[in-house]
């Protein structure tokens, strides 16, 4: 009993080294995959509201619920559900986050990358019409 006790002891550290170096792996992936859903704009909330909701049309994206009020869509790409918050950071600019509706970060941000490209173009536009 001795010997497996302190067998137990010897390989316990070898075990909570590998489960903590899994749970930051874990944390790192969550934070560059936050740091790819946000994106801030040089651009009224207002406006990129409206362009974000044309976007996702644009890009055949299923729009399953919008509320302008606190500037929030939820939509739908194939079977996952996205949500998108348009903020005011300043009257002039605005931050955009996209994150999934269920919270479940496993797949990659390449919805994310699509829209903020789409965004970027469309920002072009209203800066010429404000200008």
């Amino acid at each position: 009993m001795k010997k497996f006790s302190a067998f137990v002891l010897f390989l316990f550290p070898f075990f909570a080294f590998s489960f903590c170096d899994l749970s930051f792996q874990g944390a790192a992936f969550a934070e560059s995959y936050l740091d790819d859903s946000i994106k801030n704009f040089g651009v009224s909330a207002d406006n990129m509201y409206l362009t974000s909701l044309s976007v996702l049309n644009e890009l055949n994206y299923e729009i399953l619920e919008m509320q302008s009020a606190s500037g929030y869509i939820l939509f739908r790409t194939g079977a996952k559900d996205y949500i998108m918050t348009v903020s005011a950071t300043t009257p002039v600019t605005s931050a955009i986050k996209i994150m999934p509706a269920n919270s479940i970060y496993s797949t990659g941000s390449t919805v994310q990358k699509t829209i903020f490209e789409a965004l970027e173009l469309n920002k072009l536009n209203i800066l010429k019409k404000q200008g």
